[in-house]
C-alpha cells in the first residue's frame, strides 16, 4: 500500500507535491475506508482527485506510471540512451534543466519502506531505499554516483545475496537488482512488487486480464455484477473460433506472447437479454453500447486489482463507468469485507456526485490547481478551514466554487468573440 507520494519539477508540477494517504484524524469516520497493517496507522485505500481541464490530475497518475517504469524497466536501457520520461517544468529557468524528483513511502506485507529518485534526461543522479524494521529508519542502499556502481553505499540490513551489480548511469540500482537472481530478496521483493501489483489507467488505454473467462468465480462475480445494475443483461457467455492461424504477427513478437493474443482474438462475446416472453435473446457484442463493452473489458481487471491488493490509479473514472457503477467500484474498495488485500484506488474525475461525504472522508478527496507562479498544487481537503466538517456537502460547495480548483471561465469575452466572427 502507499502511505505517501511526492514529486517534483515533472511536467506541469513545479515544486514539491505531495499525495498522502495516511488517515491521520478521525479514524472512526467512515472507518471501512482505513486498512491498518500496524496498529493505529491507518492508510486510506482510496483517494479522488478534481479540478479543471490541464490542471495537473492526470499529470499525477503519468508520474506514478514513470516512477514504475524507472523501477522495473530502465536496467533494459543501453549505455548512453536517454531517459526518455524526463519531462520536466518547462515555464521557468530554475526548473528547466534542473532533476526530476520522486519519493514514495509505501508497504509490503507488514515492512515499510522509503524509495527515492532523481534523475535527468541523461542519468540517475540519486537513489536511495530506506526500510523501518522497529520505529526508526534503516538504509539498505544509497547511491550519489550516476556511474560508480561500486560506490554505492549498503546498511548493515541488506543482506542474503549479491549486492554489488553493475549499472549504466541511465539505470536504477533497484531495476538492475530488482532482475538480477543472485540479488538480495528483499530488492527483488520490491522490483516485483512496483511489476506485478501498481496499474495505471489513461483515458486513452484499454486493459484486459489473460483467460479470466477460465476463472469459475471470476466469471460468477462478472455475471452478477452485470445483472445487477441494471444493464438489462441476463447472463453472458464466451465462444472461441477455430483456425486463427492466418492473423499476421511481426516476428519481433515472442512466441508465447503471439499465444496468448491469438487465444484472445478467438474469443466471441455473447449477451442474453430477457425478452418480453420471458425468454432469452443472445446479442453479439457489438450490439451492446460503447460503455458496456468497456466495463465488460474492465471488470475483470479491477477483480484482478481487488483480488490481489494491487495498487490502481485510474484516470477518469467516470469515462468508463456510469458514476453510480463508479461510485459501486469505490464502495467495493472502501469494504473490508471485499477489499481484504487492501488493495487501493486513486483516480481522477469531475463527477461531481462521487464527492460525497456519504461515501469519502475528506483526507480522502484532493482538489487539484495550477497558476503560472507555483504550477499545480494538491490540495487535500483534510487541511480546508474549520467550517468545513465531515458532513458538508463538499460536492455543493466545491461546484459554487467555495473551495477553489475550478476554472475561471469569462463567458462574455468568449461570446463577444463569437459574435464578431459571425
Amino acid at each position: 500500500m502507499i502511505v505517501d507520494f511526492t514529486i517534483e519539477n515533472f511536467r506541469s508540477i513545479k515544486s514539491e507535491q505531495l499525495l498522502s494517504l495516511y488517515a491521520e484524524n478521525k479514524p472512526k469516520h467512515h472507518a471501512g475506508n482505513i486498512s491498518y497493517i500496524e496498529d493505529e496507522f491507518g492508510i486510506l485505500k482510496t483517494c479522488a482527485l478534481y479540478g479543471s481541464n490541464a490542471a495537473g490530475k492526470t499529470n499525477l497518475i503519468l508520474a506514478f506510471k514513470i516512477l514504475k517504469k524507472l523501477i522495473t524497466e530502465s536496467g533494459d536501457l543501453k549505455d548512453g540512451d536517454p531517459i526518455s520520461c524526463y519531462e520536466p517544468y518547462l515555464l521557468s529557468n530554475f526548473t528547466a534543466d534542473t532533476p526530476t524528483c520522486f519519493e514514495i513511502e509505501f508497504y509490503i506485507e507488514k515492512v515499510k519502506y522509503l524509495y527515492r529518485i532523481e534523475y535527468n534526461r541523461k542519468e540517475i543522479i540519486f537513489e536511495k531505499l530506506d526500510f523501518y524494521p522497529g520505529a526508526r529508519t534503516a538504509n539498505l542502499f544509497t547511491r550519489t554516483s550516476s556511474t560508480d556502481w561500486k560506490g554505492v553505499k549498503f546498511g548493515e540490513h541488506y543482506k542474503g545475496g549479491k549486492k554489488q551489480i553493475a549499472f549504466f548511469a541511465n539505470n536504477t540500482y533497484l531495476a538492475k537488482a530488482g532482475n538480477t537472481p543472485d540479488s538480495p530478496e528483499v530488492v527483488r521483493k520490491i522490483f516485483n512488487y512496483f511489476r506485478m501489483n501498481t496499474e495505471t489507467i489513461l483515458t486513452d488505454e484499454s486493459i484486459g486480464v489473460f483467460d479470466w473467462n477460465k476463472d469459475s468465480s471470476t466469471v460468477s462475480i462478472i455475471n452478477m455484477f452485470l445483472k445487477k445494475i441494471d444493464l438489462g443483461i441476463n447472463k453472458f457467455e464466451i465462444e472461441t473460433k477455430e483456425n486463427m492461424d492466418d492473423i499476421p504477427f511481426s516476428n519481433n513478437v515472442p512466441k508465447q506472447i503471439r499465444e496468448k493474443l491469438l487465444e484472445e482474438f478467438s474469443k466471441k462475446e455473447f449477451f442474453y437479454h430477457e425478452a418480453d416472453n420471458g425468454k432469452l435473446v443472445r446479442f453479439e457484442k457489438n450490439l451492446e453500447s460503447r460503455g458496456t463493452q468497456r466495463l465488460f473489458k474492465l471488470l475483470p481487471f479491477i477483480i484482478h486489482v481487488i483480488r490481489n491488493g494491487s495498487i490502481l490509479f485510474f484516470d477518469e473514472i467516470e469515462n468508463s463507468f456510469h458514476p453510480h457503477v463508479a461510485e459501486l467500484i469505490i464502495k467495493l474498495f472502501n469494504d473490508p469485507l471485499v477489499n481484504k488485500k487492501n488493495a487501493q484506488l486513486i483516480f481522477t474525475t469531475h463527477d461531481l456526485s462521487l464527492m460525497s461525504s456519504a461515501t469519502m472522508r475528506k483526507d480522502q478527496i484532493y482538489l487539484v490547481s495550477k497558476s503560472s507562479e507555483k504550477g499545480t498544487e494538491f490540495n487535500c481537503l483534510e487541511a480546508y478551514e474549520l467550517s468545513l466538517k465531515d458532513s458538508s456537502p463538499f460536492a455543493k460547495w466545491y461546484g459554487e466554487g467555495r473551495l477553489g480548483a475550478i476554472p475561471s471561465i469569462d463567458y462574455s469575452e468568449i461570446s463577444a468573440s463569437i459574435k464578431d466572427a459571425f
